[in-house]
């Protein structure tokens, strides 16, 4: 018995509702016939700012036209032309001048190390893979001027370490602080350049017995394995690219 009233009371709220909604629902004929008083008011108002931001006649017109469309068939549900759109004047804006767009989150600059660990990597990769199609198709020759396996760690990290200087040296508020930036840029890169050959060079003095060149098959094992932990290491540290 209980359950049975209050599914009553439930249908006569329901019913009260109803009712309600169709008291709101405006019985003078015009533009907008048919809407409730809310929504009516909301697309004159509507009406009145696209005019106002020059919008074409026939282009407001047919997007008005939808609109009310639309909000016939959803008021009955409750819906509202602000809740479904938001307020007039926002709207307004955005159908004559488009959505607003998002403004990109600024690039935030890496720590050094995880600057140099990132161009380590990729050089590590990228010498990985030359030192093994040399090996591959260069004959022994070019496989033992390839250098062996110091020269390819020394040369990584250098060239990471040295990117990565070379990177953090190029970042707006670092550049702008030398009066000459062009000679600060130039002297930069000449001064990487340098110490870079001035290693290699160095290391390529240590005996092959020591400096032993692996086979091209490890060259590009390794290859791989430098990709997939840079992949790996690249979700964990956000591993960028692009420097503001």
């Amino acid at each position: 018995m209980a359950e049975q009233t209050n599914r009553e009371k439930n249908q006569a709220a329901s019913q009260q509702q109803a009712q309600v909604r169709e008291q709101e629902v405006t019985v003078r004929g015009g533009k907008f016939d048919g809407l409730t008083k809310r929504n009516e008011d909301y697309l004159f108002h509507l009406d009145k700012a696209l005019d106002e931001r020059g919008m074409d006649y026939e282009k407001k017109n047919d997007i008005l036209e939808t609109m009310y469309q639309e909000l016939k068939k959803v008021q009955k549900q409750g819906y509202t032309a602000t809740k479904l759109y938001g307020p007039v004047q926002e709207k307004a804006k955005e159908l004559v001048d488009g959505p607003a767009k998002k403004e990109a989150a600024p690039a935030q600059n890496q720590k050094f190390w995880v600057v140099a660990l990132d161009n380590g990597l990729i050089m590590f990769i990228l010498f990985c893979a030359m030192y093994s199609l040399m090996g591959f198709f260069g004959g022994n020759s070019q496989t033992q001027a390839s250098g062996g396996w110091i020269t390819l760690l020394t040369t990584s990290v250098i060239a990471g370490v040295g990117l990565a200087y070379f990177y953090t040296a190029m970042l707006p508020e670092n550049l702008n602080k030398h009066k000459h930036k062009w000679v600060h840029m130039i002297l930069s890169t000449i001064a990487l350049i340098a110490v870079w050959m001035v290693v290699f060079y160095l290391v390529a003095l240590i005996p092959a017995s020591i400096n032993v060149v692996l086979s091209p098959i490890i060259y590009a094992i390794l290859a791989v394995v430098g990709f997939g932990v840079r992949y790996y290491l690249k979700g964990k540290l956000g591993f960028q690219r692009v420097f503001r």
